[in-house]
């Protein structure tokens, strides 16, 4: 017997499928990169437990045996930005076709920036996610950050860590039903066209009049850093880098990818996920990231 999989499950499920990377079906809801936690395998969702850039994990890594002999204020271990590459990334699935016309028309001027026409075929559901003005950052490529995750295993056991974050300024996501339909999607700017941490206008995407079959979420904000993808990694036991070769590498080659399970009614091989009360004392709890402080002697 099938059971059905929740909206999210399956929006995360195709994003997977296309990109490698999470979706994350609550944009709005931060993600960072140095976040560690569980995936709740029903849902397709991340439940924060800690960072590691947070006071709270440095009192932790304070009260254990291991002897920390750098500074993670230090800039070079901070989260590390990329130039934004485009103004737009899509990311769709298979089952859905798209026609992306850029009517931009230059730097400085309010209207359409992009119109995309999809058409989504009948009997397998799609998915479809558009960010403007993405912006990526990510852990460092650093021995020192690769030792100090090696050495809490006690910490990140059953856990994974989040290695890479895409933000943007807007976002479009949308899973289809299981019928055939077509429609447009614009999306329009107010005021300057300008990259998401100096824009003062606005922008937005503009949906069909008639009804579609599917689940859509869409925000626009440029000031509130959404962040709609991000990456997940798992340290290898001992035996699995014996198997894969891996024992002497050194980075991120020592961690693997997190994928959901392919059984999601399987209760006993996935984390129920929490009640909202639950969910809403975590996030009391959070742990703000410091603010780097300036670089100085490494201890």
């Amino acid at each position: 017997m099938v059971y059905p999989s929740p909206a999210s499950r399956k929006f995360v499920e195709l994003i997977q499928g296309a990109t490698s990377k999470w979706a994350n079906w609550d944009p709005p809801n931060k993600i960072a990169v140095g976040d560690y936690g569980v995936v709740h395998n029903e849902t397709g969702e991340f439940d924060y437990e800690g960072n590691i850039y947070s006071p709270h994990f440095l009192e932790q890594l304070q009260s254990s045996n291991y002897k920390v002999d750098f500074d993670l204020s230090d800039p070079t271990l901070r989260p590390q930005e990329l130039p934004e590459l485009n103004d737009n990334l899509i990311v769709s699935s298979q089952g859905v076709t798209i026609k992306k016309t850029d009517v931009s028309s230059g730097v400085g001027v309010s209207g359409t920036a992009l119109k995309l026409d999809m058409q989504f075929h009948s009997n397998k559901r799609a998915a479809v996610l558009v960010m403007h003005k993405p912006r990526y950052s990510h852990l460092p490529n650093d021995e020192r950050i690769i030792r100090l995750l090696d050495s809490i295993r006690y910490i990140l056991k059953g856990k994974y860590i989040v290695t890479e974050v895409v933000s943007c300024a807007a976002y479009m996501m949308y899973l289809s039903g299981q019928k055939a339909e077509s429609f447009s999607v614009t999306l329009t700017t107010t005021g300057p066209v300008a990259p998401a941490a100096t824009a003062r206008g606005a922008v937005g995407f503009v949906w069909p009049s008639q009804a579609t079959h599917g689940i859509s979420r869409q925000g626009s904000d440029p000031s509130a850093g959404y962040v709609p993808l991000y990456k997940l990694k798992k340290a290898r036991s001992k035996f699995q880098l014996w198997l894969s070769g891996h024992r002497g590498d050194g980075g991120f080659n020592r961690w693997e990818g997190a994928y959901l399970s392919p059984r999601p009614w399987l209760g006993f091989f996935s984390r129920r996920a929490p009640s909202p009360r639950a969910a809403a004392q975590k996030m009391k709890e959070r742990h703000v990231t410091p603010a780097p402080k300036p670089p100085g002697p490494l201890r």
